[in-house]
């Protein structure tokens, strides 16, 4: 990194990673992508004067301040460890920060912990609530977590993001957000439920939100999410991604003790609805999803 350059390297240029690169290069920072498919990192690269690299590492190497913006814990230790990762090979990683912006679990994250401290880095556990939007304007909220202590979160790129709230040490952010979206997951599931069982029983579903739900304060919820219960071929959360982060809380409660019922059962209409094709589709469709399911599952089936 080039001495006073202000700087980010933002590896992972999908949804959020494209929309957080794009706020911290309209923040004055000098922007470095990676992406798995290079010509994805190229084209983001152009429309905001960053610079692409082809491998996790370059990154790191032109800038000693790494956000990792992927998928699941497998992808993270892909980007750590993989092909040109930034620990592969017994590289170094003195003086470099890796924030954490992907929602793992807790024990996936103390593995990445690992694994960059190990190298000489630092970690922070830096997982989001807030969605591309909200990455745009600055208005992330972070969960961070550190063994470094809060210092490491008041930084000016995470700033520019959005509010750091320092929370502890790691695993505590990564076990917050999986709270946080089992939360919001498991109330849009619930009302997926409610509907299907309304049209289960001949009660067409807008009509139970009118004439029931919408008569009391459960109207809120419906109306916080308005259209974006139906599927309608758009997400800024990915139906396919929220099922995938309601078994990691699944999975982290049941490795503390706790079933985790809930998260289990969020997690299999998750799957219910990636397999009938609509995977891709806005996390709240769930709702209208099951409504749907229910309304053809008791319509009369033609003899073969």
């Amino acid at each position: 990194m080039a001495s006073g350059e202000r700087c980010a390297a933002v590896l992972g240029t999908g949804r959020m990673g494209s929309a957080m690169a794009r706020r911290l290069a309209a923040a004055g920072f000098r922007v470095y992508l990676w992406n798995r498919t290079l010509g994805k990192a190229e084209v983001l690269a152009a429309e905001i004067g960053g610079v692409a690299v082809e491998e996790p590492r370059a990154a790191a190497e032109r800038c000693k301040r790494v956000h990792l913006v992927v998928s699941d814990d497998e992808a993270v230790y892909d980007v750590l460890t993989g092909l040109g990762g930034l620990v592969a090979g017994g590289k170094g990683l003195e003086g470099v920060r890796v924030y954490n912006h992907v929602t793992m679990t807790p024990r996936g994250s103390l593995e990445a912990m690992r694994l960059v401290e190990r190298a000489g880095g630092v970690y922070v556990e830096a997982p989001v609530a807030g969605n591309p939007g909200n990455a745009l304007e600055g208005r992330l909220v972070i969960l961070c977590a550190s063994r470094l202590g809060e210092g490491v979160c008041r930084d000016e790129a995470l700033e520019a993001l959005g509010t750091p709230v320092y929370l502890g040490e790691p695993p505590v952010a990564a076990a917050a957000k999986l709270g946080f979206n089992i939360f919001f997951l498991g109330v849009v599931t619930a009302m997926g439920e409610a509907l299907a069982l309304a049209e289960s029983y001949g009660l067409d579903a807008d009509r139970f939100l009118g004439e029931v739900i919408g008569r009391t304060w459960l109207r809120q919820i419906v109306e916080r999410y308005g259209a974006r219960i139906k599927p309608r071929g758009e997400a800024s959360f990915a139906a396919r991604l929220a099922g995938k982060d309601a078994r990691y809380a699944a999975r982290a409660l049941q490795e503390r003790g706790v079933p985790g019922f809930l998260a289990s059962a969020v997690a299999s209409y998750y799957a219910l609805m990636s397999h009938e094709g609509y995977g891709d589709e806005d996390y709240p469709a769930i709702a209208g999803f099951l409504a749907e399911y229910a309304r053809r599952s008791r319509e009369p089936r033609s003899p073969a």
